[in-house]
């Protein structure tokens, strides 16, 4: 079974109807993931960026947005961690990955040997191929 780093871009996808091909994608890998063909990876400060993102930027509050993130925690096939290997982190950011957030998740993807990384981010997707960590899509 593939372990997939997933992006917190591809959550709100998900749970936002912001782009209709983004939210197919994001639909099909938690369908691979309930299906048990992939395990879903999600670091847990992808978690908090997902809940500032639909809070600040889509007025998700209270038990709406708690009900969506209860979601995330509950669905088959994803895997919520708490790792954060620090000094990967630091080997990537600032200069390979600007931002903090995505070297983190690089750095997960990275030391744990996971298999994909899963971001609609073009750039950040072919950043994290050239430090070795493959594209989902």
């Amino acid at each position: 079974m593939r372990n997939v780093v997933v992006d917190a871009n591809v959550l709100v996808s998900f749970f936002v109807d912001r782009h209709p091909a983004q939210r197919d994608a994001a639909d099909a890998l938690l369908q691979q993931a309930d299906a048990g063909e992939i395990t879903a990876i999600v670091p847990q400060f992808i978690l908090f960026e997902v809940t500032y993102v639909l809070q600040s930027q889509y007025g998700y509050a209270g038990e709406r947005l708690a009900s969506l993130i209860r979601a995330i925690i509950a669905f088959p096939g994803v895997q919520l961690i708490d790792d954060c290997p620090w000094k990967a982190v630091m080997e990537i950011w600032p200069d390979r990955l600007a931002s903090l957030t995505d070297a983190a998740l690089g750095a997960v993807a990275l030391s744990n040997r996971y298999d994909a990384v899963a971001t609609f981010d073009r750039k950040l997707s072919k950043r994290m191929q050239e430090l070795g960590a493959a594209a989902y899509w």
